[in-house]
């Protein structure tokens, strides 16, 4: 019965993917605005409004530490997970936009937070600054929806519309009641495959622990593994690259920032999040730049290769929990070997990108 709850759970996640897409491409047609612009906006505020909830409920129960796990397990699987499984299914076509701003702006959300984190504390202050920094974002924004809704008008000029509707309180009430069953059924879906999974690993005899830093770490990317994916499906890879930059912006800038400004007292923050977890988040987003940028596109091998290194990195999260003799030799290994080697091939990918784009 277990098995069939997951399966269902899939199909149920899979479904309002396919709704919730369906009513975000009308919009984006209804107001002359790019994918990428969707993605990185509705796209992903909507698939991280789940998240936001739980984390502002945490806040007001008092719990507020719990947050900066689940914002920094997100903001790595949303790259090396969601990417990764994306760019497997089909090489992702990347947008100047999305090199010269959205990229950029992920990093230095990063690296605000971990500057701010060093002392081992968010305080309401850095809570404040934090959200400031959505709000300063929030204005950009505005003004690139606005750049870039006149440019599409001004392309389409004399061309049909693509919209067989007529805009109207109809065409809204339709595709805005179609949009909140596409979310409710993303959440409905993600939480039936968490708990299902759940439970198959506790009749398997595997940890809690474990089941904690896998299957419900991996469960909270869900809504955005399911629409990057649809989105692909429909050869729609600018969508699935905004819905990742974007949701990684909002997770930092708006849950963490208004969860740590709201909270009754400072968020503390542990050694291996100042050590392993927020590098990490800033070392991902940063790693994206010379994969995107001069070919492009994010192939399958590089697609494959962020999918081993999020295997790595839940290995190395189930060592450190259960103090296995082995994460010495693991953290050597990655160190001296895995680490250097990629390196090298994300510089030699780079040149010959740069080689291939200047011929």
């Amino acid at each position: 019965m277990t098995v069939i709850l997951f399966i269902l759970g899939l199909a149920i996640l899979i479904g309002g993917a396919e709704l919730f897409l369906r009513s975000v491409d009308k919009f984006g047609a209804a107001w002359s605005v790019s994918p990428v612009v969707m993605g990185l906006t509705v796209v992903a505020f909507a698939t991280g409004a789940p998240e936001l909830a739980i984390s502002l409920q945490a806040a007001v129960d008092g719990k507020p530490d719990l947050v900066l796990g689940n914002i920094l397990g997100s903001n790595i699987a949303n790259i090396l997970l969601i990417l990764g499984i994306a760019g497997l299914i089909h090489p992702l076509r990347i947008t100047n936009r999305i090199i010269k701003v959205d990229v950029p702006v992920v990093i230095g959300a990063s690296v605000l937070l971990y500057v701010l984190a060093m002392d081992g504390l968010l305080s309401p202050l850095d809570g404040g600054i934090i959200f400031f920094g959505l709000i300063a974002y929030s204005v950009f924004m505005y003004y690139q929806i606005r750049k870039d809704r006149a440019s599409n008008i001004a392309a389409n000029e004399g061309q049909e519309s693509s919209l067989e509707e007529s805009l109207g309180a109809l065409f809204y009430t339709k595709y805005i009641f179609i949009l909140l069953i596409g979310v409710v059924l993303i959440v409905m879906g993600s939480r039936l495959m968490v708990h299902s999974a759940v439970e198959i690993a506790g009749i398997l005899g595997i940890s809690e622990l474990i089941i904690g830093l896998t299957i419900v770490s991996i469960g909270t990317s869900l809504p955005e593994v399911a629409t990057s994916v649809s989105a692909i499906r429909h050869g729609d890879s600018d969508t699935a690259v905004a819905n990742v930059m974007g949701s990684n912006i909002y997770n930092i800038l708006l849950t963490l920032g208004l969860t740590v400004l709201i909270a009754p007292g400072a968020i503390s923050v542990s050694v291996d999040a100042i050590n392993l977890d927020l590098p990490l988040m800033m070392i991902v987003a940063a790693v994206c730049l010379p994969l995107f940028w001069p070919g492009k596109q994010l192939g399958r091998p590089e697609a494959f290769g962020f999918l081993i290194y999020y295997g790595l990195y839940m290995g190395y999260l189930v060592l450190i929990s259960i103090q296995h003799p082995l994460k010495g030799d693991f953290e050597g290994i990655m160190i001296w070997i895995v680490i250097p080697i990629t390196i090298l091939l994300i510089l030699l990918k780079f040149v010959l990108d740069y080689r291939r784009v200047r011929l």
